[in-house]
């Protein structure tokens, strides 16, 4: 068994960054209109939705530490890192008031950026918000929420190990790649890492991060509903995972033809807020072995963004 401490409250940021920001950011929002208008004007001024003006004088943070998670969003963060104002949006909410707190800061968010013709960015992330920025009012784990952007790709050229495809040894050729997850704690979780993943599997371990995350948020709020005393939670280093888990990060779903059957990962604490994801014990050979195998669900090997919707009958 795994335990780790459940907060009672957590927090979370998010950023504008525009030429000009006014001083009166409260008015602005109490024009916010959409699902979440009611949300933000009863949250307003409250800790769990704050609004403060920032420049460069006033900043406790650094805007380039702000990246774009895609290629084609740099231009959003030169945008954002030379901006000399922020409109700074704060939520400090109880855990069981999630994934709504942070839903309703982040709109409010990205009514500033529309109002201001800004570029938002969650601080928790560490990423520029890429379009569509809008909140739905479901949530969707794939929406942005825990910065899972691969690093790139053969570590930009400093990696010479062989493709599997071209050479049985680089299944296990190198060990350039760490993901971890950002953006968990802000649902009360630990966040996810998992390394020593070759080059060439990091989608699939990418994917497997999600899966995980997306298991865990959702027994997360299960037992959040039981309304427990003991802010100690104990769950099984043992997860199981399906491909529902997979297709319920995106928030969608997917159909494989052949579906391969659940799998496991195994859970390892390393910190309070940190758990290392490997492959069962059981399992014969390396992390790569295990990730380029076939245990995993279809569509892990190759799905980087949301799927596109599944076409529907006429």
């Amino acid at each position: 068994m795994i335990a780790f401490p459940v907060p009672a409250t957590t927090t979370t940021r998010f950023a504008v960054a525009a030429e000009h920001v006014p001083h009166d950011l409260t008015g602005l929002l109490r024009d916010a209109a959409g699902p979440y208008a009611a949300h933000i004007a009863g949250r307003l001024g409250s800790p769990h939705l704050e609004v403060d003006r920032e420049d460069l004088t006033t900043l406790r943070w650094d805007p380039r530490g702000i990246k774009a998670p895609r290629a084609e969003d740099r231009r959003r963060e030169r945008a954002f890192q030379d901006a000399p104002e922020f409109a700074v949006v704060t939520a400090c909410a109880p855990i069981t008031d999630q994934p709504r707190a942070v839903q309703v800061a982040r709109a409010a968010a990205f009514h500033l950026s529309a109002a201001l013709g800004g570029v938002p960015a969650d601080l928790v992330t560490g990423h520029v918000l890429t379009p569509p920025t809008e909140e739905r009012t479901r949530f969707v784990l794939a929406d942005q929420w825990i910065g899972d952007i691969l690093p790139p790709f053969r570590a930009n050229g400093r990696c010479t190990a062989p493709d599997p495809d071209r050479d049985p040894e680089g299944v296990n050729g190198c060990s350039c790649v760490r993901l971890r997850t950002r953006g968990l704690r802000r649902f009360g979780l630990p966040e996810l890492q998992i390394t020593d993943v070759a080059c060439p599997h990091d989608l699939a371990a990418l994917n497997v991060l999600r899966t995980a995350a997306r298991r865990l948020l959702t027994d997360h709020w299960s037992w959040l509903s039981t309304g427990p005393a003991d802010r100690t939670r104990e769950i099984d280093a043992d997860l199981p995972l399906a491909e529902a888990d997979f297709n319920a990060f995106w928030g969608g779903r997917r159909t494989h033809l052949a579906p391969p059957s659940p799998f496991q990962v195994r859970l390892t604490f390393l910190t309070p807020r940190l758990l290392a994801v490997a492959p069962p014990d059981d399992l014969p050979g390396s992390v790569n072995d295990w990730l380029y195998g076939d245990t995993l669900p279809l569509g892990m090997y190759d799905v980087l963004h949301s799927p596109a919707p599944t076409p529907q009958a006429a």
